[in-house]
């Protein structure tokens, strides 16, 4: 009995590089980056994971092809000429575009994937930094522990828009805690009821300069003015 010829595989289906890079955008987009998988991209477009492979061998690599697609379409601010100014526009500018895209928040914080956007944005650090007096190593000292601020700052941006989304009246930590689990702590006792003024009295811009300005400071004979 002849051996029966077993069923050939199929050739995943082509699909035009540009359509799987706008697909994972909208993707991203509408479900964020960790609800995205390589498989559900696939479904989403009607086809195989091996026709998304084909163009991207792993997740990280589509991700660095998507952001860098965005970089294309976002706007450069006009940077001021003052090295000092033009290092607080660079991380304002950061906060508040990773602001209204945080599912590109997300994947930039796994260190995983990069898009031009932040390219340049490191090359005009770098070199305001470098004006500053600050070597290449300094300078980019200085823009990891701005990164870690500007990461801080969309988490609490974030959590402040899920409690106002989803429970308004809900008290903050200050509101909540009584003077009889303050008696060890009487510098706290003495801040707490001015500590929602200083919540409200909090800018983003003046905290970004206040952390710049202490970097600057630690740059060998560097001046602020």
């Amino acid at each position: 009995m002849p051996d029966t010829p077993s069923p050939r595989r199929g050739r995943p289906i082509r699909l035009p590089r540009e359509t799987v890079v706008t697909a994972a955008t909208q993707l991203l987009a509408t479900g964020g980056a960790e609800a995205f998988s390589m498989r559900r991209l696939a479904d989403e477009l009607g086809t195989s994971t091996a026709a998304i492979y084909h163009h991207f061998p792993t997740k990280a690599a589509l991700f660095t092809v998507v952001l860098g697609a965005l970089a294309d379409d976002l706007q450069r601010p006009e940077l001021p000429d003052a090295p000092r100014d033009r290092l607080i526009a660079i991380v304002c500018y950061l906060v508040d575009t990773l602001d209204q895209l945080p599912w590109v928040a997300d994947i930039l914080v796994t260190g995983q994937s990069f898009g031009r956007s932040a390219m340049w944005m490191l090359n005009e650090f770098v070199d305001a930094a470098n004006e500053l007096g600050a070597t290449d190593r300094k300078a980019g000292y200085m823009y990891f522990t701005v990164w870690r601020f500007v990461v801080g700052e969309l988490m609490s941006r974030r959590a402040a828009q899920t409690r106002r989304d989803t429970e308004p009246t809900q008290p903050y930590w200050s509101d909540l805690i009584t003077t009889d689990q303050l008696t060890d702590f009487p510098t706290v006792e003495r801040l707490l009821p001015h500590w929602a003024d200083i919540r409200a009295e909090f800018r983003t811009e003046t905290a970004i300069a206040d952390v710049i300005d202490g970097l600057i400071a630690g740059i060998p004979g560097a001046s602020l003015t």
